[in-house]
């Protein structure tokens, strides 16, 4: 089976490097804002839905009016006239929030589909003489189809490389695996072929958010107190940066292993759909959920069983998997479970249920 997959690898540019990268990825930050803003305006004034096609024709008279724009890679500049368009559409299609205009203190990146060249350890670029080091610590044997130079917030800078993988099916097999997402406990897993051989596992919260917040809010509020615009200011921000960036990677890696550890050992996933956005507004346990990121679980789960030939199913987010008993032929439902409750006797078959356990093994039996 053939997918689209990102290689993700480590740049490291010189001084010269640096400068020309943050360059160019400050003229496509420009266009990207120029025509985001320019739809913005037309759309509230005037009625008109602008797209790619329209504002590639107005891209020429924007480079004659900004001259700064000739040094700039014209096909990249097309790339963010793509990306621009891409989010309009997944906003429309309700996949996405509205496009927010670039910062240059945030994530940025340039696209460049075409003329570029890897040989060994060294990507070659257009309009770059000299050739940027890469870390490559995965063989790519596929075809490069394009590469995305992205700028993190703490100065590092990556490249991703666009191929079309062939992925082979993994054997299949007779594990079922349900998954009760939570917070005390990040999952409780139940998996097996059937309900006599079947063991539920709690996968332990490593709360990397939570474990790293006495860090942040020290270097915050030392932060906070910083001149604007002062190389203090500068080099706090950088520490923010990096510390909030190891916690994200802390949380990917995370994320990574179970999700494949899980694709891996079952050909049948189920898992309940989670209401993430409205359970965010909750104010006592936005942090807690976000830092769990079960929408990012579930995604990889999504797009993993697609690549290695697995199913996962979605139980409606409305049924009681948590209050009711999951001993065979009961099924009795207490309907004044409350979250607090770790721990219930079913009145009917005299049970005793970790309520986690309860519903992992019901989403099981599904």
């Amino acid at each position: 089976m053939t997918k689209q997959y990102t290689y993700k690898f480590r740049l490291y540019p010189n001084k010269e490097q640096i400068s020309f990268l943050d360059e160019q990825i400050g003229y496509n930050r420009f266009v990207y804002n120029f025509f985001l803003e320019r739809s913005i305006n037309l759309h509230k004034n005037y009625g008109i839905k602008t797209n790619y096609y329209t504002n590639a024709i107005i891209l020429p008279l924007l480079k004659k009016g900004f001259s700064f724009l000739k040094d700039a890679n014209s096909q990249s500049l097309q790339a963010t006239l793509k990306n621009l368009d891409t989010a309009f559409r997944n906003f429309f299609q309700h996949r996405a929030k509205f496009p927010n205009f670039k910062k240059k203190i945030n994530t940025n990146s340039i696209t460049i589909p075409q003329h570029f060249a890897i040989n060994n350890n060294f990507l070659y670029i257009p309009k770059l003489k000299t050739p940027l080091k890469i870390k490559l610590h995965r063989k790519v044997s596929e075809t490069v189809k394009s590469i995305t130079i992205t700028r993190n917030p703490s100065s590092k800078y990556y490249i991703n490389m666009l191929v079309e993988k062939d992925f082979a099916l993994l054997p299949k097999n007779n594990n079922v695996s349900g998954i009760d997402l939570g917070i005390k406990d990040f999952a409780v897993i139940t998996t097996g072929t059937n309900i006599s051989d079947k063991q539920s596992i709690k996968i332990a919260n490593p709360k990397y958010l939570i474990k790293a917040q006495n860090r942040l809010k020290t270097l915050n509020r030392q932060f906070a107190k910083m001149t604007k615009g002062s190389k203090n200011k500068s080099r706090f921000r950088s520490k923010l940066s990096i510390l909030h960036e190891r916690v994200a990677n802390q949380r990917k890696d995370f994320l990574h292993k179970l999700s494949s550890r899980t694709v891996n050992d079952s050909q049948v996933i189920i898992l309940e759909d989670l209401n993430i956005k409205g359970m965010v507004k909750n104010r006592h346990l936005s942090k807690s959920i976000s830092d769990v990121s079960w929408g990012i679980f579930t995604g990889q789960l999504k797009y993993k069983t697609d690549w290695y030939g697995r199913d996962i199913i979605k139980v409606n987010r409305f049924y009681p998997s948590s209050k009711t008993c999951s001993t065979p032929g009961c099924g009795y439902i207490k309907q004044d479970l409350k979250l607090s409750d770790r721990e219930w006797i079913c009145p009917v078959c005299g049970t005793t249920h970790d309520r986690d356990i309860n519903a992992s093994d019901n989403l099981f039996l599904e």
